[in-house]
């Protein structure tokens, strides 16, 4: 199966970090977000993977020099300004695989919730496209009929339901959908869907097990550092000084130096990065800004 990554954004939500790194490139624990991503479709039998780029193309050339991660092809669909979430779609159709469905993921979004339920209930219901769902917490906009697995409305645009669930940022799309694309090159894929959704082609699946976090803003980043756990918290390459104060939930990246008199908690501290003597509390501390979470 192929996946394609939405990375284009201009992340905004979360300046002044996205002028460093684009969102998909955030450090995650000891990794960028995105590969955290694809270790998961990996596990899931995804063997390639397609990005939309935008802002920062250097910064990504450096994160996969390779074009592959993990022996899986990764190309880049680069894009002079964010097309919107049709538009990068309709970029990278000639990519995908002809009958195959094609999986979309959020580029900000952190989540384990397994492909193969997904895809079952695509293939079962005869769907054209399958999102993923949750029904706590976030803008629960998308309504949802348990009884059927089908989408009823998003956004409340076909007046049929004011919204039960919220949209998980994963979803499965087969190839024909592009027929319905405008010829215009940015545009929103939701019109696409509405349209499906009048025809009964569009299903759900809730998730609300799974784990499933959204780094959208500076207070979402620390946020789901924090709650997650991890044994890579502290780089083994990072110099912290016998006087430094962390506290346990504290994320150190690679060769960050920390030094006597620093006092910290729920901070997370990027690569190569020099902090000043201080105190901090939810902070992102970079090699060239600090921000507060």
């Amino acid at each position: 199966m192929q996946a394609f990554i939405l990375g284009a954004g201009l992340g905004t939500r979360l300046a002044p970090l996205t002028h460093i790194l684009p969102k998909p490139l955030m450090p995650v624990f000891q990794k960028p977000l995105i590969q955290h991503t694809m270790d998961h479709y990996i596990r899931c039998g995804v063997q390639e993977f397609m990005v939309n780029i935008s802002c920062l193309p250097v910064m990504w050339e450096r994160a996969f020099p390779e074009l592959s991660y993990r022996g899986c092809p990764v190309r880049f669909s680069e894009e002079e300004t964010p097309l919107d979430s049709g538009g990068g779609v309709k970029k990278i159709m000639h990519w995908v695989k002809p009958g195959e469905p094609l999986l979309v993921h959020n580029g900000d979004i952190l989540t384990d919730i397994p492909v193969s339920d997904l895809l079952a209930a695509h293939r079962h219901q005869g769907n054209l496209v399958t999102l993923a769902l949750r029904s706590v917490d976030g803008k629960r906009n998308v309504g949802f009929d348990a009884e059927t697995g089908r989408i009823t409305d998003m956004r409340h645009a076909l007046g049929v339901n004011p919204g039960s669930h919220q949209f998980a940022g994963v979803y499965i799309m087969e190839p024909e959908v592009a027929e319905l694309f405008p010829e215009v090159d940015e545009f929103s894929i939701v019109p696409i869907w509405l349209e499906l959704i009048k025809q009964g082609k569009v299903g759900g699946v809730v998730f609300d097990w799974a784990n499933w976090h959204e780094i959208g803003s500076p207070a979402g980043y620390v946020d789901t550092m924090m709650e997650l756990t991890s044994r890579e918290r502290i780089h083994p390459s990072a110099n912290i000084a016998a006087g430094a104060d962390l506290g346990e939930d504290c994320v150190v990246g690679q060769d960050a130096v920390i030094p006597a008199g620093v006092v910290m908690d729920d901070c997370i501290v990027w690569p190569r990065t020099h902090v000043a003597p201080g105190r901090y509390h939810r902070c992102i501390l970079t090699p060239r800004i600090t921000v507060q979470g």
